[in-house]
């Protein structure tokens, strides 16, 4: 009967609206969506928007979703309030770090034409953080956002955390496989604003949120109103969010998140008048050849050589114009770029041709017995 009800548009038994949602439905059903009643899409994407299904499930689960949700947007938070983040001449910005990331990431030549795009990646990372956490903390697309958390960290993975050892320790790793739930069910429809929608609408239309339905033009109804009630709050949400981020932001120069050397490149200790950090040792760097490290002042990549026995030098890999990582080519003396065809001399570091801004940033080295330090 309620269903016959719903049809005949019979919905004397429900309880009004407050005014703001009669103004949304309003909206709701002279939008494009509502005279779309044949519309369909791909049955993947129809499952991330797909009502919950298991309320033990999210009840168990909702501890870790709360978890999840306040530290992805902490997250956020803590790059939108850091202008330098956002500065490709930062050290401790996103660019310098896909800068360290580039060279051991199984990913590096894809990320390697990113990071000419850095400032562009790096809002689009603290976005989609935002995002995620909200729609896991709020219960708003909760396998849409189950599903963004899953990229992202695996993402994380074999990028700046590719280089954990033990793997076990990668934590992002965690944070891929505590997805993997919340992709599967959703938030099972607790504590969820998205199923709170779902059954306002329902009791708008004078059915039971308990009632399974069978009528397919009614159940698109109620999915098309809860869809678009559930985008309003979603982008109240995330305007406001954004907002905050925005004007908590700190000026350039203020802490941020910091690269760590690489495990090679911890203090040395050296004899006599020598300092620096060690990042590499003699026997690492035959004549002739050119030997990767991480620049323990600036965390990007860089090059050492041996042109000539005894003689060690070494220059950042980090392309002076757009800041892609340069390869080596010692065969033809020359340090390539991949992204736009620059070429620096690699005796020298000297710009030789294509688009540069100069040369390659020189790394002093200094031998200590077997050990090579840089300063």
């Amino acid at each position: 009967m309620e269903v016959e009800r719903a049809q005949r548009g019979n919905t004397s038994t429900a309880t009004a609206p407050p005014p703001f949602l009669q103004i949304l439905n309003i909206f709701v059903t002279n939008s494009w969506m509502g005279f779309c009643q044949d519309c369909t899409m791909p049955s993947f994407i129809k499952r991330l928007f797909a009502p919950a299904n298991s309320l033990e499930a999210g009840k168990a689960l909702f501890p870790t979703r709360i978890f999840l949700g306040a530290m992805f947007i902490y997250a956020s938070f803590t790059k939108l309030t850091d202008s330098a983040f956002f500065d490709p001449a930062s050290p401790n910005g996103v660019a310098r770090q896909m800068q360290a990331a580039a060279g051991s990431s199984p990913i590096g030549f894809f990320l390697n034409h990113l990071i000419e795009h850095a400032t562009l990646v790096g809002y689009g990372i603290a976005l989609g953080e935002l995002a995620i956490g909200l729609g896991l903390l709020f219960g708003i697309w909760s396998r849409a956002a189950a599903l963004g958390l899953a990229l992202v960290s695996f993402s994380f993975v074999l990028t700046v955390s590719w280089g954990t050892t033990p793997y076990f320790l990668n934590p992002d790793l965690a944070y891929f496989a505590a997805a993997i739930p919340f992709i599967i069910i959703g938030d099972g429809g607790y504590k969820s604003i998205e199923a709170s929608i779902r059954n306002r609408v329902k009791q708008e239309l004078g059915v039971s949120s308990s009632k399974k339905l069978s009528n397919a033009p009614l159940e698109a109804q109620i999915e098309r109103r809860t869809f678009v009630k559930t985008s309003a709050i979603a982008g109240g949400l995330g305007v406001a969010g954004l907002s905050l981020g925005m004007v908590g932001q700190k000026p350039k120069g203020t802490a941020g998140r910091v690269i760590s050397p690489s495990p090679s490149s911890t203090p040395a200790a050296t004899g006599g008048n020598s300092t620096g950090t060690k990042v590499a040792s003699i026997s690492d760097v035959p004549v002739g050849t050119a030997f990767q490290f991480t620049d323990p002042t600036t965390g990007a990549p860089a090059y050492l050589m041996q042109p000539a026995a005894g003689t060690f030098i070494a220059y950042s890999a980090v392309c002076t114009h757009q800041g892609c990582i340069v390869g080596e080519n010692l065969a033809n003396g020359t340090f390539n770029c991949p992204c736009h065809g620059a070429q620096f001399d690699a005796k020298t570091g000297a710009h030789q041709s294509g688009p540069g801004r100069g040369d390659l940033t020189k790394i002093n080295i200094t031998a200590s017995g077997n050990d090579l330090l840089a300063s």
